[in-house]
Parts: structure tokens; sequence; C-alpha cells
């Protein structure tokens, strides 16, 4: 069976949602028989650790956890000895690699890590590599150069930083420095293979990565695991209960969904705490004011981060996940909500572009509610639609059939064919 060289910063520990989506398709990979070494470093800015879930995803007996230690860019918030030894260690992997940016001491400690662990050796064990995130790109590049590794490159985001889509970033044409151009170039001249999460990312970085063809990549949706699928159970709370999970800051503003839902209560379309909306994970300082000013203060609360396991139990234990996305021209992102949702039976809400993933999704599979996070009116309406679904006990019923394509047999199909084509 095939050996695996899985390069995923954000994987192990399960602290983020880059880290699950990439955590998952390890193991599945280990599940289907491969032999999986993976590659990751600490990821604790998001959710808190939970060993429990890192117990379930690292415990097949095909996959090996390395870790690499993550060393600190230079910032003008880090003091001038951290900042020195910093460039010092710029300075040694540009030698070393050709290649260099401020934030590439990951790739080069990724590149030391993999030759150490197998000892030095001229050739390495593996028959192909996985990369997943943007801070593996001078490591895939350089496998790549010197070992001959075929080399699958998946993005869950745009690549580079800079080339994110308005707000996030200055678009598909921004301009890259000189030093980050020849990273950008030669990813796209070294990597046999791009996999993408959703159809709109991959057009828009084919947009980006004009040296690439279509006929080199392939969509392989994030997953909904079977292992941790938990069916819906009855809701004890008399009232319609919304969960958002993930951060709700700028430019992932919350205030028109809330001034919505004001609007549905002056309006009277709603009775006292019958809609309730939790939002889990980091706001802006500004929120719990905003809350006040349009009088929700019964309908809304504000809670702190959890775990990835208890943010899934509070969606399980919810009527509808809400998922809340940045005001932008294209939504071209896969939330990782989206189908963590459809992982513990329960319908989305989306508050989302007009034209974008997750609006295609909830039409084609009909798993939940979308509208227009620019109008009010479009969001007031959907939400009392919502309403009066659930008055009439006619919520979508999700379970493991409804959305086939993001589960683990359809996914594993995708894997296996992607690594047929090398």
């Amino acid at each position: 069976m095939k050996r695996i060289l899985y390069i995923a910063p954000h994987s192990f520990p399960v602290s983020s949602s880059e880290s699950i989506c990439n955590s998952k398709i390890a193991y599945t990979l280990a599940d289907m028989g491969y032999k999986v070494d993976v590659f990751s470093c600490s990821d604790s800015y998001h959710y808190p650790e939970n060993g429990s879930l890192d117990a379930i995803l690292s415990g097949n007996k095909n996959l090996r956890l390395f870790k690499v230690k993550k060393y600190p860019s230079i910032t003008r918030r880090g003091s001038i000895k951290a900042n020195i030894v910093s460039l010092f260690r710029h300075i040694r992997g540009f030698i070393k690699t050709g290649y260099v940016y401020n934030g590439a001491l990951l790739p080069y400690e990724i590149i030391r890590r993999v030759i150490e662990v197998n000892g030095g050796q001229q050739q390495l064990p593996y028959d192909l590599m996985i990369t997943r995130g943007y801070r593996t790109d001078v490591a895939g590049i350089y496998l790549k150069k010197h070992y001959g590794l075929y080399w699958i490159a998946n993005w869950n985001d745009p690549y580079t930083e800079e080339k994110f889509p308005s707000p996030y970033g200055k678009g598909y044409a921004a301009k890259l420095n000189i030093f980050k151009k020849k990273v950008f170039e030669d990813v796209q001249k070294y990597a046999d293979f791009h996999t993408f999460p959703s159809e709109r990312l991959r057009d828009y970085m084919l947009m980006c990565f004009t040296r690439v063809v279509k006929e080199n990549t392939l969509i392989i949706p994030h997953m909904a695991m079977n292992l941790l699928f938990t069916a819906k159970k009855e809701i004890s709370e008399r009232a319609l209960t919304m969960v958002h999970c993930g951060n709700v800051r700028k430019p992932r503003d919350p205030s028109n969904f809330l001034k919505a839902l004001s609007l549905l209560k002056r309006q009277g379309l709603i009775g006292s705490r019958e809609l309730i909306v939790r939002f889990i994970g980091m706001y802006d300082s500004q929120l719990p004011s905003l809350v006040s000013s349009l009088n929700i203060e019964e309908e809304v609360e504000l809670l702190g981060s959890m775990s990835y396991a208890d943010c899934q139990k509070e969606i399980s234990n919810c009527t509808v996940s809400l998922i809340i996305e940045a005001i932008c021209e294209e939504g071209i992102y896969l939330p990782t909500k989206f189908v963590d949702a459809l992982q513990v039976s329960t319908p989305v809400f989306c508050v989302s572009p007009p034209k974008g993933t997750l609006r295609d999704l909830v039409e084609k599979y009909g798993v939940g509610y979308s509208c227009n996070n620019e109008d009010v009116e479009s969001i007031k309406n959907s939400l009392y639609h919502l309403v009066c679904d659930y008055r009439s006990s006619t919520l979508p019923k999700i379970n493991g059939d409804t959305a086939p394509y993001f589960f683990d047999k359809n996914v594993k199909l995708l894997l296996e064919s992607c690594i047929n084509s090398i």
C-alpha cells in the first residue's frame, strides 16, 4: 500500500476549523489503508484543544504524527532580539532552499523535520506528498525538486493571502513582491495536482494559477464523517434556537442579521423568547452595545469560545446552525460549519452573498435556508420563513442520505481517484 507524506501544519491537535478538515482527511486516508505520516504543529488560536477528538482522529494504526516546531515571524511587536534571531533563521532557510518571505520559517522547519524523521536518506520512503495550507508552499517545492515526490497541493483558501478576495485581500490580480512571486510561480510549476473544497474556489484560483490546467484539479469537499455522525435528538427547548460557532469579527459582520432579528421582533412576528440566537466564539467589542440598542437582549446570547467537540454538541442540540459570511462579490468558500451541521443532522441558516457556494448548496440539497447578507429585509423574510416552518414542524430533515456528496463514501472515492491519477 502507498505511503503518503502528509504535510498539514494545522491538523493535530484539533483546535481550529482548518485543523478539523485536515485531520479528518488524514484519518480517512489511513482508514483506506494508506500509510500516512502527518507533520503538524500547534494550532491553538481558535478552539480550545480537545483531547478526546484528537484521540479518535489520530488513533488509526496506519497514521503516524510528527510535531513541527513553529518559530515566530518578524513582527513590529516582537523584541529586537527575537526579530534578529528570526532574521538569521530566514537567511539560513533562504540559503538552503532559494526561497524566502516573512513567515517561511515554518516550511523551512517542515523540510528539516521530514528529513530528520527519515534519517537523512537520499530518497524519502513515500509514494506521494499531500500538502494542505499555504505555509507548506516552500516545503512542497523543495521536497518535489530534491526527492521527486508526486505532489498533490490542497487549498482550503485562496493562495496567497494577498490574493484573497475583498474584503479579506486585494483580489486574484494582487501584485506580489519578487520573493513571494517566485514561490507563487514555482508552486504552479512543481505541484502535480491541486484540490479544492468548492468549485467556486477552484475557479477563482485558476484565475490566479495561470499555469495550472483545470484537468489537473479536483473538487474534494470538506467531509462530514460517519465516525462522528450524530442523529438528531428531540429538542426539549420550546424556543427555536440558532447557534453560530466561530468568530463574528469584521469583516464577518453580524450587524445586518441582528437588525433583521430586531425588525422581526418589532413587527410582532415572533413572541417573547420564541427565537434564541447563541454566538459561540470571538466577537467585536461593540457587539454587546449593538444588541442592546436593537432591544434584542432577550433573543441574543454571547458565549465564549468552546472546543470543537463542544461546539458540535451545541449545534446538535439547537434547531438550526447559523452561518454568517462576509459581504463580498462572490462567496467562494465552503465554510467548515456547513458540513459540521450535516454531521450532527442539523439544518443551516446561511447569511451569505447572493452569488456563492453556500447558496448553491442550500438550493441543491435542500438542507436549510439562505438569504442575502447585504439585505436586512431579505434576512428578515428568511427568518420568518424559518419561524413558520418551525411552528408547523416542517423544518428540513437532515440525515446521512440528505447530502451523501459530503460523507465518507464519496470523499474516499474522490481521494482514490486523485491518488490513482499518479
